[in-house]
C-alpha cells in the first residue's frame, strides 16, 4: 500500500474548480466591455483545474476506498469513475470554449489590442495593450452555448 495525499490534492482541485466556476459565472453575468483580467482568470482556472484533477486522480489510485469516502464526505462525486467522467466532460467543454474564445479574439483587429502611443511629455513611443475587449465581442461570448456548457460542466463537479 502506498501513502496517498488525496485529501490535500482534492482540496486543491476543489479550490480550483470553485474559483474557475466563479470566474466563468462572472463573465456570463457581467455586461459591457470585458477586461482581459477576467478572461485570464478563466483560462488560468481551467489550467489549474486540469492540473489539480490529474494530481488528485493519481493520488486517489493509491487508496481508492479512502478517496471515495473522502469525496463523499465533502459532497463530491459518488465514485472515482464519476469523478473521472466529470473531468472528461469538463475537458471537452473547455476545448469547445477555447475554440470559441480563440475565434472571438482572432476577430479583433490587432491595432485594437496593441499599438504604440506617443507620450507628449517626452515625445517617445511606448507600447500600449488593450485592457478589455468591447461589448460587441464580449456579449456573444457571454451568450455562447460553449460558455453555458462549460459552466454546466463545472457545476456538475460542484462548482
Amino acid at each position: 500500500m502506498a501513502l496517498s495525499r488525496f485529501p490535500a490534492m482534492m482540496d486543491a482541485n476543489v479550490s480550483a474548480v470553485l474559483r474557475t466556476a466563479t470566474a466563468l459565472r462572472f463573465i456570463r453575468d457581467s455586461t459591457g466591455d470585458l477586461a482581459f483580467r477576467h478572461l485570464d482568470a478563466v483560462q488560468s482556472g481551467l489550467e489549474q483545474s486540469k492540473v489539480t484533477f490529474g494530481m488528485a486522480f493519481a493520488e486517489a489510485q493509491k487508496a481508492p476506498e479512502a478517496a471515495t469516502a473522502f469525496m463523499a464526505s465533502i459532497g463530491g462525486p459518488a465514485s472515482l469513475q464519476d469523478y473521472g467522467a466529470g473531468a472528461i466532460a469538463l475537458e471537452a467543454a473547455a476545448g469547445d470554449w477555447n475554440s470559441r474564445l480563440s475565434a472571438a479574439l482572432a476577430s479583433i483587429p490587432a491595432a485594437d489590442l496593441i499599438t504604440t502611443v506617443l507620450r507628449a511629455e517626452t515625445q517617445t513611443r511606448h507600447i500600449e495593450h488593450a485592457a478589455f475587449i468591447s461589448a460587441v465581442i464580449a456579449d456573444p461570448l457571454r451568450q455562447s452555448p460553449e460558455l453555458a456548457a462549460l459552466i454546466a460542466a463545472f457545476e456538475s463537479l460542484g462548482g
